[in-house]
């Protein structure tokens, strides 16, 4: 975020806020944009599930959009302006070369341009990083997720088909285990008893015929 442009830190804002897909965003207009209501709506038209979303804006992300919805003027971009376009609210094809440099930059490797394409050694930094615009997408719904959102309503904003697309998307039922075993331990649940016992009491002696290998409990 640190490294970002303006327009790429407002791109990435949204991404890890509304889990939105990259060419969702590039696509939404401020005519989908309701910040009185805070709610902005990705058409069916431009989704790739072809239904409409109705997407909560967060506190962040409406601090975001409100400084961006004027021009160069200072006048309000008219509705058919794009959210992530340019100054001028016109369409941008992609922020590729932008979200590279900062990728790299923010790893600490000075990005080298050759005709508009990164120098081998730079592409060679940029892949090792393993960090993509889609991951923000990921990245937003699991943060849902830890915050106890149901999943039905993570899928809903993510706008997958089935719950099960959202389960395997996330790993959810491995994020769901760990959080149950965090709450066990926050409220002192986990082998309290044993550990209590263990403390107080020494542990048997085993018989001479329990001494050998242990069976194993596998059946």
């Amino acid at each position: 975020m640190a490294h970002a442009s303006p327009r790429l830190y407002r791109l990435v804002v949204a991404g890890l806020e509304t889990g939105c897909r990259l060419g969702e965003l590039l696509s939404l207009q401020w005519r989908e944009v309701n910040l009185k209501g805070r709610e902005l709506c990705i058409l069916a038209s431009k989704a790739k599930d072809r239904e409409d979303r109705h997407i909560p804006i967060s506190s962040t992300l409406l601090a975001v959009l409100e400084m961006a919805q004027h021009g160069p003027t200072g006048q309000p971009l008219p509705s058919v302006a794009y959210v992530f376009g340019d100054e001028c609210g016109s369409r941008i094809e992609s922020p590729k070369k932008a979200w590279e440099t900062a990728v790299l930059k923010a790893h600490g490797h000075k990005p080298e341009w050759v005709r508009s394409r990164l120098s081998p050694a730079s592409r060679a930094a940029y892949r090792s990083t393993d960090l993509r615009f889609h991951d923000l997408r990921h990245e937003a719904g699991s943060r849902w997720l830890e915050a106890g959102w149901p999943l039905h309503q993570v899928k809903e904003l993510l706008g997958h088909e089935t719950i099960a697309t959202t389960d395997t998307y996330l790993n959810a039922g491995r994020i769901h285990l760990h959080e149950s075993m965090l709450r066990l331990e926050a409220e002192g649940k986990v082998c309290t008893t044993f550990a209590q016992d263990s403390q107080s009491q020494p542990l048997p002696v085993l018989p001479a015929e329990h001494s050998g290998a242990p069976k194993s409990l596998v059946n």
